[in-house]
């Protein structure tokens, strides 16, 4: 199973920060498929890739470690494919979700890590 891991700390008002979350998702042509206060999941639908080339994004708010104006992120990209090349199908989603993420004009990006 190919997996990314990336974590960020936005600036952004608590109240706008779960429908921002939603509509940079969006953006990147994914479904939301299930969606609590501190937590978010899309999924790929249609799409020309192979059934386990299909990407669900996972996207933790870390409401207890919400200070002020900041928010700590957690997004896991992953699917079924095994990862047997480095630039795989799921490494480009991860990619483009992430420079979703940091471009987005809704927060100010003040940190990003990734870990595989």
């Amino acid at each position: 199973m190919a997996r990314y891991t990336q974590h960020f700390l936005v600036e952004i008002s608590p109240e706008n920060l779960h429908s921002t979350i939603i509509k940079t998702l969006e953006a990147c042509n994914l479904v939301i498929t299930y969606e609590t206060d501190d937590y978010v999941i899309a999924q790929e639908i249609e799409t020309n890739a192979s059934f386990a080339q299909l990407v669900t994004v996972e996207v933790l708010i870390h409401r207890s470690e919400i200070e002020g104006n900041q928010a700590k992120l957690t997004i896991v990209t992953k699917n079924a494919e095994l990862p047997l090349r480095v630039n795989n199908y799921c490494h480009g989603i991860s990619d483009s979700v992430s420079k979703a993420f940091c471009d987005s004009p809704e927060w100010r990006l003040l940190e990003v890590t990734s870990g595989f």
